[in-house]
């Protein structure tokens, strides 16, 4: 199994422009498994059925375990350059209450931010979140299941050797649900035009706190 540097849609957000941030919301091309910076592959990845289906794997700058992106998902990506920084558990907070305020506007009501820095309906996880940071960036990405296979998930991914305390030891299939499993067919359009609006609050409010 080879290792690939992370090139997907959302990489060049890690590049600082002279802007205060920028955020992009994009859907993956095709499945493939992205593994954090810390991620061990022989823990987290299964690898004989990754080589098997011939699925690209993609290493990234961000924390976290491994996650398997598909097209039937949406990736939440922003990036703040530039400015004073606050607490990595702050952002998490910050960017998570942008995504379920976006989407409670458009009627997908009742997510909320769980565990470290996951987005859930109820017990069940809806996205997971993971964060870059040096001196001078912020970059913050999300992968919501809008209506992705859950058994994909388990069949490229081994239980996590890290879980959040309201996992309780599920497995995948137990544990992760989608917006449309719950009723649930949000427009990527509506999306993108309430969380414009909450990436420029964002980036309003640290301005203000930094001056």
């Amino acid at each position: 199994m080879h290792i690939l540097d992370y090139t997907l849609t959302d990489s060049h957000l890690l590049s600082p422009d002279d802007s205060a941030g920028r955020f992009l919301l994009w859907v993956p091309d095709e499945t493939c498994v992205v593994i954090g910076n810390g991620s061990k592959s022989e823990l987290e990845l299964n690898a004989k059925t990754i080589d098997a289906d011939q699925v690209a794997v993609y290493k990234r700058r961000t924390g976290g375990c491994a996650v398997v992106l598909t097209p039937d998902m949406w990736c939440v990506s922003c990036a703040l350059y530039g400015r004073k920084q606050i607490q990595s558990k702050d952002y998490f907070v910050l960017f998570n209450k942008a995504v379920t305020d976006a989407f409670a506007r458009i009627g997908v009501e009742g997510l909320a931010h769980r565990g470290i820095s996951d987005i859930a309906l109820g017990p069940k996880k809806i996205a997971g979140t993971a964060l870059y940071r040096n001196r001078d960036l912020v970059f913050y990405h999300a992968v919501i299941n809008v209506s992705g296979d859950v058994d994909l998930i388990t069949r490229y991914l081994t239980q996590p050797p890290r879980e959040p305390d309201y996992r309780e030891g599920r497995s995948h299939k137990e544990f992760v649900t989608s917006l449309s499993a719950a009723g649930f067919t949000p427009s990527r359009d509506e999306f993108e035009h309430e969380f414009t609006k909450e990436f420029e609050r964002i980036v309003e409010l640290l301005t203000v706190v930094h001056c």
